[in-house]
């Protein structure tokens, strides 16, 4: 069973949903908790930046918080070669509980399913069915199957597959009746030798009898193999015909899952079948385990926490269909619901991280150079190194304290970092506007506000009418009623605005200086959260 609790961002993840899932999760990891840090998408030019001056890895990708079967508990599988015996298939499933063996190769891929049904259907063959599937036996599995040992190989063992109980001592029905055949029998070395003379490829000696070196001579004229028992020939009589490989009457091409599907979609196959249980693989078809009905019933779903977002849109998909067991946020309480109560930090300050590292700090922990450094980055990140409306003493203090346990000067390093994500030329329009991207839904209106750095204005018109043919085609194909691309300054000097959609109108009420009817500047705006949505949600309540 899965034990791990999965944290995670937003959608289109900044520095601060990057930073904060993975310190957050170091920091479960330090008191205990199995936590692992992911992300919902590709890395800003930032982030990369910012994990790579601190020499720590990408977070996990993951795209749904639905189980998968690798996080629920499955059996054990039970696996059988190709070559096992239909008596051994039996002895292995009548000594449990499950009812189907996964026949697999030498390197553990599933080839097939052996069940009872399998089994059961050989004592409903036809004489000849059996005689064909006999014929495949090999000796050394007959002589294990009657619980014998083989006397005398033959180097050219074949037979057709007919065992016969032999009684007789007319040699010329040994001539019509044995020729090829497998006999059983117990005494008599001149019943044995007319046997092998009469071309009989299998001499089974039942009840502990000696054979005569004259008998194997003969059997070495003739390559007749013979084994001996010490069983009584019925008994023999009633197992040697379970001698023959599983793999001759196992079900090919058997129904079976990957350890990578999701649970809802395993349930929703298993749903128009009927078999009793399935094997699970890998996804190079090395069988890992078995599934039934059993284990699908209330199994344990993915558990996840939730970091610097709360908005349903804005969280991994499909987050319904798991157990939320903490969010940490500094945005406005969104609209993920539980079914009971969980740990839930809301507090007003410029960013995740500065919530994250108090955390720390409350749990009798300091974070590391490493940890304290893509900490430091976040809060320079979301405040725009304090010109941020969002910004708050705890920030500047918290800054100033992760500066000091980074070993890094906090002004030099601002410039750096922030100076890292404003390369705009080299990169698709698409890019620029989807790496921060975030929806809003006010009433009946759908908004969509991304944002990006720049450092010198050049760059922004070199990409322009590019990037303004791309965002027209992004409103409308995505049905925004308006799209919005902030063009913030590095060292928060003011905002460019570019803006696509039918409710672009609005824009007129918040720019300082207007362009043309797509585009504009403002000095003051240059917070996303704080500042531009609060304005937008006010006029679009007065339409």
């Amino acid at each position: 069973m899965n034990n791990t609790i999965y944290i995670t961002g937003h959608k289109n993840p900044d520095t601060d949903s990057i930073c904060s899932a993975l310190a957050y999760a170091n920091m479960k990891n330090l008191i205990g908790e199995t936590a692992i840090a992911c992300r919902l998408g590709p890395l800003n030019e930032e982030s990369k930046y910012v994990l790579k001056r601190f020499g720590l890895e990408n977070p996990l990708l993951l795209k749904d918080a639905r189980s998968i079967l690798s996080d629920i508990d499955i059996d054990e599988p039970l696996m059988v070669p190709m070559d096992t015996s239909v008596k051994e298939a039996w002895d292995k499933m009548l000594s449990t509980s499950n009812r189907s063996l996964v026949v697999v190769d030498k390197r553990t891929r599933i080839k097939g399913i052996i069940s009872t049904s399998n089994l059961s259907m050989t004592r409903l063959m036809l004489d000849t069915d059996v005689n064909g599937l006999m014929a495949q036996a090999k000796l050394k599995k007959i002589a294990q199957t009657i619980e014998g040992k083989v006397v005398f190989d033959g180097e050219e063992y074949k037979t057709n597959g007919k065992v016969y109980i032999v009684t007789l001592h007319d040699r010329e029905k040994f001539q019509s009746n044995f020729k090829g055949s497998i006999c059983i029998l117990s005494d008599g070395e001149e019943k044995q030798i007319s046997l092998i003379e009469a071309g009989c490829k299998l001499l089974v000696i039942t009840c502990g009898q000696e054979v005569s070196p004259r008998v194997i001579n003969a059997a070495r004229v003739k390559q007749c193999a013979i084994i001996t028992c010490e069983s009584d020939t019925m008994k023999v009589a009633k197992v040697i015909n379970d001698s023959y490989p599983v793999s001759l009457i196992m079900t090919k091409n058997p129904i079976f899952f990957r350890h990578h599907e999701y649970v809802e979609d395993v349930i929703k196959k298993m749903s128009n079948t009927r078999f009793r249980s399935y094997p699970v693989v890998d996804d190079e078809n090395h069988v890992i385990g078995q599934i039934s009905r059993y284990h699908l019933q209330n199994y344990k779903r993915r558990r996840f926490i939730l970091v610097d977002h709360s908005a349903k849109n804005q969280s991994i998909n499909n987050i319904d269909d798991a157990e939320i067991l903490e969010i940490i946020d500094h945005h406005h309480i969104g609209n993920i619901e539980t079914t009971y109560p969980i740990y839930y930090r809301n507090q007003k300050c410029g960013c995740t991280c500065t919530i994250i590292s108090m955390l720390y700090q409350e749990n009798g922990l300091l974070p590391d150079a490493q940890y304290s450094g893509i900490l430091l980055s976040a809060i320079i990140s979301d405040t725009l190194h304090f010109k941020s409306a969002t910004t708050t003493p705890l920030d500047i203090m918290t800054a100033k304290w992760l500066a000091d346990r980074a070993g890094v000067n906090l002004e030099e390093y601002a410039l750096e970092m922030l100076s890292a994500s404003v390369a705009l030329k080299d990169l698709e329009p698409t890019k620029i506007l989807n790496r921060d991207l975030k929806t809003y839904d006010i009433g009946k209106y759908k908004l969509a506000i991304g944002q990006t750095n720049y450092r010198n204005i050049e760059d922004i018109q070199a990409i322009l009418a590019d990037f303004r043919k791309n965002l027209e085609k992004e409103q409308k194909a995505k049905g925004y009623d308006l799209v919005i691309m902030m063009f913030t300054h590095v060292m928060a000097e003011g905002t460019m605005f570019v803006y696509s959609g039918p409710l672009s109108y609005l824009m007129d009420n918040v720019l300082d200086t207007k362009f043309d009817d797509h585009s504009g500047y403002s000095r003051d705006i240059i917070s996303r959260k704080q500042q531009l949505m609060p304005k937008m949600s006010a006029l679009l309540k007065e339409i």
